[in-house]
């Protein structure tokens, strides 16, 4: 089943509530009330049978219990609509006017059944009226009119019939009536204030319950099944999948760059985002289907049945997901925002051999994974390949936790040199001294470092290791020392403090530190991103723009940071001598940058041709296999000292 927002359970009370639990408590006495009224009536007339007219015992007789067979066929259709919460308003009126009547049979006895010249037949009939009064008021006080109206029509009358006897004895009697009927008056309110309070009490404790259900088993903020319930309800589809021999499809979905959007327009706008991200999802999977929140900006969605065979069932799973995910590309408006936001979608198809809710859930997840390595906004079908790169980027993960414990990283540095072969400046490169594979470069550990959070400790240790190298180059304090920053370095809110901090603890001259950012850092957030670098530039600390040329944004862009230098991005170089495109580019963005006063590094250069075409086109500052490769502090101090 399609479940994509659920209503919560209203706080209050509503009066239709109340009236309903009022009409199914007095007609559920309606079959004992009813046999009292029959008893008492008939001892009552057999009592009164030589006092009184037979005429008016028969004709008040049958009138009281007509009145009942009439109440009975009520009881008897109200049972037939069964335990409806809402009862229609028509059912409480005819609680009302039958409770009236009744009194007002047992009022009619009050005139009808007087015994005038015995005052036993008199005692004994208010004894009886008295009675009724009582006894109704245990059921008809929920409905206070209806205990009122009964007690008053059914006291008046036989009080008026004492009173008008007029000796002391009757007025005895009257008084005695009178303190009767105000104290069962009484009672009555009594009893219906705690009736009240009780059903008020019973609600509460009903809203109580129902609350820790939801919350236990549904998202807070979307209404939508939770990963317990979503899980459940997969174990039950999985087992009929197999026993019916059908395919369906499991959908597990994440939001590309939402925590950006988070961090930077607050709370409350991604929380209506996610609202809003629910609406657009549901709007796109059919009513069989069931949608879930499995946390934080990922939601899974389950399609029971797409089909008979694998074929038709992959093809159906990727025009749904397809559909889906193409619906994002209208933006989000959410107060002032207009917010792009793009997911990736990765999809398994069920059952698998001896594969459990738990197996797909995670399978699904690995397609998703898939999806974002390779670029996100985009759909991935699971295959045992992906296990595969899962199960590698776990071994990775675990083993960068493991060499952040025993310190297993090192800086490798080169250099960066100008057209006179004289060192200007240095970057900072990190290798990764794996106990089985040996020495690693980033390119191998890097998207799972940065998928998994933990290049931010890493970054911040390369950072302070840079530092503390820097602190070592006294030999010239005109050189540079170039550190390269992730995405979630940069984005990181304590960013700013952790490097005041390394350049207080180290004590270097913070105009020679340069920390190398990418075009897509820049762009992800604009105006987060001056803001950071202008705080950066308050520090004294350098700004380079990395892997500059790759398509991101244009120079002219550049004018709104403070940035120092950008690096023409390895791709463009490596075969400029033979690639007139590449040419182009490289020189307008030479001729662009100098125009902007920015310096400019050309990355990779590996032969005396390229860095030939180079200096023909200007550019003055190269880095390298050509003039030097990476290696150790020791060896890099070797060839400039």
């Amino acid at each position: 089943m399609n479940q994509p927002l659920r209503e919560s359970p209203s706080e209050e009370i509503k009066l239709t509530d109340i009236k309903s639990a009022q009409v199914r408590t007095i007609f559920s006495a309606i079959p004992a009330s009813l046999v009292t009224i029959l008893i008492n009536s008939t001892i009552l007339s057999a009592i009164l049978w030589q006092e009184i007219d037979h005429t008016n015992i028969v004709a008040w007789f049958l009138a009281t219990n007509s009145l009942s067979l009439f109440r009975w066929f009520l009881y008897r259709q109200f049972r037939k609509m069964g335990g409806r919460d809402e009862i229609d308003a028509i059912w409480y009126q005819l609680a009302l006017v039958t409770s009236a009547l009744s009194g007002a049979t047992w009022g009619a006895a009050g005139v009808w059944l007087f015994a005038e010249h015995s005052i036993a037949h008199q005692v004994f009939l208010i004894f009886v009226v008295g009675g009724m009064a009582a006894g109704a008021i245990a059921t008809l006080s929920v409905i206070l009119r209806a205990a009122q109206a009964f007690v008053l029509l059914a006291v008046i009358p036989i009080l008026v019939q004492v009173i008008l006897i007029n000796n002391q004895i009757s007025i005895a009697m009257a008084i005695m009536v009178i303190l009767f009927t105000a104290r069962i008056l009484y009672s009555a309110n009594i009893l219906h204030n705690t009736f009240i309070e009780s059903l008020v009490n019973a609600h509460e404790r009903d809203l109580a319950e129902e609350r820790i259900r939801s919350q236990a088993l549904y998202d807070e903020l979307t209404k939508l099944p939770n990963r317990r319930l979503f899980l459940a309800s997969l174990d039950q589809e999985l087992a009929r999948a197999i026993r019916h021999k059908r395919v369906g499809a499991l959908f597990f979905i994440d939001l590309d760059r939402f925590k950006q959007i988070n961090d930077s327009l607050g709370r409350s706008i991604g929380d209506e985002l996610l609202v809003q991200v629910v609406d657009r999802i549901c709007s796109r999977i059919r009513q069989e289907d069931t949608a879930a929140r499995f946390g934080g900006d990922k939601f899974v969605v389950l399609l029971p049945e797409i089909g008979r065979n694998i074929k038709v069932s992959s093809e159906q799973a990727h025009k749904i997901a397809n559909e889906i995910r193409t619906s994002f590309e209208l933006p989000f408006k959410i107060q002032e925002h207009e917010i792009h936001l793009t997911i990736s979608i990765g999809v398994v198809l069920f059952p698998l051999e001896q594969e459990g809710s738990a197996d797909l859930v995670q399978y699904a997840d690995t397609a998703m994974f898939e999806a974002k390595r390779e670029g996100r906004d985009a759909v991935r079908l699971y295959s045992e390949e992906m296990r595969d790169t899962k199960e590698h980027h776990r071994a990775i993960e675990k083993g960068l936790r493991k060499a952040l414990e025993l310190n297993e990283f090192e800086l490798y540095f080169q250099p960066q040199f100008d057209s006179s072969n004289q060192v200007t400046g240095i970057e900072a490169l990190l290798r990764w001294h794996h106990p089985d594979r040996g020495l690693l470069s980033p390119e191998i550990f890097y998207e799972t470092a940065e998928q998994t959070g933990l290049i931010v400790p890493i970054g911040d240790w390369m950072i302070r290791s840079a530092c503390e190298h820097l602190g070592k180059m006294d030999f010239d304090s005109n050189l540079d020392l170039s550190v390269n920053i992730s995405p979630r370095q940069f984005r990181n809110p304590e960013f700013i403090d952790k490097i005041t901090q390394i350049l207080h603890q180290t004590g270097v001259d913070p105009a020679r530190l340069k920390l190398e950012i990418t075009e897509s850092m820049l762009i992800d957030n604009i105006d987060q991103s001056a803001g950071v670098i202008n705080q950066l530039k308050q520090l004294g600390v350098k700004i380079s723009v990395d892997n500059f040329g790759t398509g991101y944004s244009s120079l002219a862009s550049l004018a709104r940071f403070s940035v120092d230098e950008i690096k023409i991005d390895q791709s463009l170089i490596r075969d400029i001598t033979n690639s007139p495109d590449n040419a182009v580019i490289v020189e307008t963005i030479l001729v662009t940058a100098q125009h902007l006063k920015l310096d400019t590094i050309a990355e990779g250069v590996e032969t005396r041709a390229d860095m030939g075409f180079l200096m023909q086109i200007n550019c003055n500052k190269f880095q390298g296999s050509y003039f030097a490769k990476p290696d150790t502090f020791e060896i890099f101090l070797s060839l400039v000292v």
